[in-house]
């Protein structure tokens, strides 16, 4: 499986899932993406640039030796929750999900996670 099919397959067995995408961070581009509504491109860059935000907060900022970036992020928005991961901790790619509050983080991150390993997005 390429990771338009790994998006794909997160988006149709997840309900809770609304948006699903792979960008880089780097430039904040999307480079795949599946949704359950049709959604603008507009909407997708500002979600990646949230994203990238996110992994750069100056919360997450510090000498390297005291604080390791994350690889997983989830912010609570008004249209539900951001869930990012990136496969290390320096990498540029990340795989994102905007999804309905009622979602299950912890599968929907595990999924998330098996797309990133298994397509070797790193």
């Amino acid at each position: 499986m390429n990771i338009s099919d790994h998006l794909e397959a997160i988006n149709t067995d997840n309900s809770s899932v609304q948006i699903v995408a792979f960008a880089d961070l780097s430039v904040q581009l999307v480079l795949a993406d599946s949704t359950k509504n049709e959604i603008g491109q507009e909407h997708l860059d500002t979600l990646c640039a949230q994203v990238a935000d996110a992994f750069d907060s100056p919360l997450q900022t510090g000498t390297p030796s005291l604080v390791e970036q994350p690889t997983e992020v989830v912010v609570m928005r008004n249209d539900g929750v951001l869930i990012s991961l990136r496969p290390t901790h320096d990498s540029s790619n990340a795989l994102y999900l905007l999804c309905d509050y009622d979602v299950d983080i912890n599968g929907a991150m595990a999924m998330a996670r098996n797309a990133l390993t298994e397509t070797g997005a790193v």
